[in-house]
């Protein structure tokens, strides 16, 4: 019996010790937003961010455009993308300890010298404003329905949202 607890004791502390890697990036004594940077006329800048989610706030996902890893987003966290004009697609993955998976993938056309805010959303209504990149994703948890997705936000209703995340280590321009 003592050997059992000892081995689920263990189990536990492991798991408990690779949150950190799940997690994302140590966001303390990073700076919040304040505003948007003024945009190259040579590249489009492009704004991932992702407000404090209430379920899922222990994971990190990255996020790749055109199968290159550019940044992972925390809860609580943005950073800030150049990208070159034209057509590019986009995709989450969750963190590799969870399944490595990609969880949302779309396109994203953009223009350069331009700035987009793209957000990951979490809601417990199904999203209906035609901001969405890709699909809605529904699932429950604890009963509760929750629906997820990445939106191509509008500037005005974005700086409102952005300006509670903190930007990510070694993201400055």
């Amino acid at each position: 019996m003592k050997r059992c607890t000892l081995l689920w004791v263990g189990l536990f502390a492991a798991l408990a010790s690779l949150t950190g890697c799940i997690g994302g990036p140590d966001l303390k004594g990073q700076p919040f937003f304040t505003s948007p940077a003024e945009p190259r006329a040579d590249e489009a800048t492009v704004y991932f961010y992702r407000t404090s989610a209430s379920i899922g706030n222990g994971v990190a996902p990255t996020i790749q455009v055109d199968g290159r890893a550019i940044g992972s987003l925390p809860s609580g966290s943005f950073f800030k993308a150049g990208i070159p004009a034209g057509k590019h697609s986009v995709a989450s993955t969750s963190p590799p300890i969870i399944s490595g998976m990609v969880n949302k993938r779309f396109d994203i056309t953009v223009e350069n010298g331009k700035v987009y805010y793209i957000a990951d959303q979490l809601s417990t209504v199904d999203f209906t404003d035609g901001q969405t990149l890709g699909e809605v994703d529904g699932r429950r948890f604890s009963g509760a329905m929750f629906y997820s997705r990445y939106a191509l936000v509008p500037a005005e209703e974005a700086l409102r949202s952005i300006k509670w995340c903190q930007e990510l280590p070694g993201t400055a321009p």
